[in-house]
């Protein structure tokens, strides 16, 4: 009888434990899926970092929309119709192998993803097979404006970024997967984020890194991506010596970030079917004249 009670009373705890227990929408998303929902994208003469979001199809809702994020640049410097995103492949064994796939940007001169009207933010539709196997993450993964309001990092605190640096020289996984590094939130304030659309973490980036996702677990119980990377600031310094003069550039060790809630204005203007559509076009010289008078010595120049 005693142990009976006894057991009945550690099934109640049990349950009282569990039932104070934080239940989330993203309570699956890992770190690790957030390597596995990125990706290298490639063209001959640049490279750069890619993630792939998914949401319901806005016309068949009963199928997944796949969506691939990354900072507007990175497509910009693309010349031509077609990029190369760097997918994977898992074997029975368990091994997995890098399975480069060709994805069309461009129809003609017309730029087939959607640019944000005022940053360095991209989205593209993915039109896979169903049958191809593509990690990715819930939208719903992107920290909101109240994620940020509610849940405000403090300067200082810890967050990851993933990506593919110096790609096309420093490639440590033959399978294609990305490296994730570790920095700090460096900016003050944070909020509100209308007013913040970019700030600044302390780690350097390089080529490559650009459209990489930034995650943190700090806005709250769960691991949410709180921007991407677009650029990194640099110091230009002048030399003079007796017999040669010149200048040599330094990197000031602090990373440009395009906000969560910037790529999520951007996916909600992405239409149903195609993003080649007036309102992409009509935002490029927006943008290319942002990066010409503002960001010239601190854009991430995928070269």
């Amino acid at each position: 009888m005693f142990r009976s009670l006894l057991s009945l009373f550690a099934i109640c705890v049990l349950c009282l434990l569990t039932l104070g227990m934080p239940l989330h929408a993203n309570a699956e998303v890992t770190p690790s899926q957030i390597v596995l929902a990125s990706y290298r994208v490639e063209h001959p003469n640049t490279t750069g970092t890619g993630f792939v979001l998914d949401r319901p199809d806005p016309v068949e809702p009963e199928r997944k929309q796949l969506l691939l994020v990354t900072a507007g640049h990175v497509f910009e410097g693309m010349k031509g119709e077609y990029a190369t995103l760097v997918l994977r492949e898992q074997n029975e064994e368990g091994n997995w192998a890098a399975k480069p796939e060709k994805i069309r940007i461009r129809k003609g001169q017309k730029p087939l993803w959607m640019q944000h009207p005022k940053e360095d933010v991209a989205v593209i539709i993915l039109d896979f097979p169903s049958e191809k196997s593509i990690g990715s993450l819930p939208v719903s993964v992107l920290a909101t404006a109240e994620d940020w309001k509610s849940h405000t990092p403090e300067p200082g605190s810890l967050i990851r970024c993933v990506g593919y640096p110096h790609a096309p020289i420093f490639k440590p996984s033959t399978a294609g997967f990305a490296t994730t590094r570790l920095g700090c939130l460096a900016d003050f304030p944070l909020t509100p984020i209308a007013d913040h659309p970019k700030y600044l973490v302390d780690f350097n980036i390089f080529e490559g890194n650009s459209g990489g996702p930034i995650y943190s677990d700090q806005l709250g119980d769960e691991i949410k991506i709180i921007g991407l990377v677009q650029g990194q600031h640099f110091i230009d310094e002048r030399f003079k010596n007796i017999y040669s003069e010149g200048m040599t550039r330094k990197r000031l060790g602090l990373a440009i970030i395009e906000s969560s809630e910037v790529i999520l204005e951007t996916i909600e203007r992405v239409s149903p079917k195609s993003v080649s559509n007036k309102a992409s076009a009509s935002t490029r010289p927006k943008v290319k004249a942002l990066i010409r008078r503002g960001l010239q010595k601190s854009i991430d120049k995928e070269e």
